[in-house]
């Protein structure tokens, strides 16, 4: 869910609450051991330190982020009872002026965060998706009608080297379908760990082209 200056997202759990609460915040079960106001806290699923800014054990807990990227923002987490579990509700507002222009790449960031958070409360374990590494294409690109459109090209970049112009609808990327910012950037992140010049094709003035890095085709 989007905020006007933020996102919010709410799962359940199938833990009680005193575990979710626990794993949360590092403490023992219930208000033993918890954090109190002022105190610094690890918070899984963000991977972040974070200063306590409200807390009522076992329900609510507010910190304010103090590791880059986005530090300064506000975090809300509340843990309710459910028939199946533990409901929980995360907020991350307080981002500032210039989020509305990234909001779309900063989304796909913000659900592999609540992922994070979901699996780590749910068992304990941390799966840290959204601090891999991000590929670069080497321009600006936003999600429209049809796909990804690509905006301004850097030089020495990549999509460069594909032979990329702003205005081009990019729709595959190493073999793979490329129809949203998520398939954009889980391809990048993938070609990250590879030399190999990857293919490209991308539809300009009503015609599929295609590089294969060396060269296009139409």
């Amino acid at each position: 869910m989007t905020l006007p200056d933020g996102f919010e997202a709410t799962f359940v759990v199938s833990v009680d609450r005193s575990t979710a609460w626990q794993r949360l915040t590092g403490g023992k079960t219930g208000d033993e051991g918890a954090p109190t106001e002022g105190d610094d806290v690890w918070l899984p699923g963000f991977d972040s330190a974070a200063t306590v800014t409200e807390i009522d054990p076992p329900d609510r807990l507010r910190a304010t982020k103090t590791d880059q990227p986005c530090a300064g923002t506000d975090i809300v987490v509340t843990l309710e009872d459910e028939a199946t579990g533990t409901r929980i509700r995360v907020v991350q507002s307080r981002f500032g002026d210039w989020l509305p222009g990234l909001h779309d790449m900063m989304a796909i960031g913000w659900r592999h965060i609540v992922a994070d958070l979901h699996a780590y409360l749910a068992t304990g374990a941390h799966a840290r998706r959204h601090l891999r590494p991000w590929g670069d294409l080497g321009a600006d690109v936003t999600a429209t009608d049809g796909g990804v459109r690509v905006l301004g090209v850097r030089p020495d970049g990549l999509a460069r080297e594909l032979g990329l112009v702003e205005g081009d609808l990019l729709v595959a990327l190493a073999q793979a379908p490329i129809a949203s910012l998520d398939d954009l950037v889980t391809v990048l992140r993938v070609l990250l760990a590879t030399d190999e010049p990857p293919k490209a094709e991308w539809i300009r003035a009503g015609t599929l082209m295609t590089s294969g890095g060396s060269g296009l085709s139409s």
